[in-house]
C-alpha cells in the first residue's frame, strides 16, 4: 500500500470517529463487546437511521463487524485492542488539554 493511501485511509477514519455518535458507538461497543441494533439505538438516544448511518460508515472503515442471528442484528468492534487504543489515546489527550485549559483561565 502506497504512503499516500495509508494516510488518506487514516484521515478517514479519524474523520469517522470525529462524529459525536461514531466516537459514541465505537466506546458504546468497546465496553459491551457486541450489542443489537436496538441496544445501541436505546443506549445512545438516537434514531435508529441516524445509528444504521453511523454504523454502515464504521463498517465501511472495517472498524464495527456485524452478524445476523434469526431477526436480530449484533455489532462489535473488529479489531478492539487497536481501537481501544485510539480511544484511550483520544481521552488522554482531551484530559491533557483540558487540564491546560483550566489552569491558564
Amino acid at each position: 500500500m502506497k504512503i499516500v493511501e495509508r494516510k488518506y485511509r487514516g484521515s478517514v477514519i479519524c474523520r469517522a470517529l470525529g462524529y459525536p455518535i461514531s466516537y459514541a458507538i465505537v466506546k458504546l461497543l468497546l465496553e459491551h463487546d457486541r450489542l443489537t441494533l436496538s441496544d445501541v439505538v436505546t443506549r445512545v438516544k438516537r434514531t435508529k437511521q441516524t445509528v444504521c448511518f453511523h454504523l454502515t460508515k464504521l463498517r465501511m472503515l472495517n472498524i464495527v463487524r456485524y452478524e445476523k442471528e434469526n431477526k436480530q442484528t449484533y455489532y462489535w468492534i473488529k479489531y478492539p485492542e487497536y481501537v481501544r487504543s485510539i480511544v484511550n489515546a483520544c481521552e488522554s489527550f482531551v484530559k491533557r488539554t483540558t487540564k491546560r485549559i483550566e489552569r491558564d483561565t
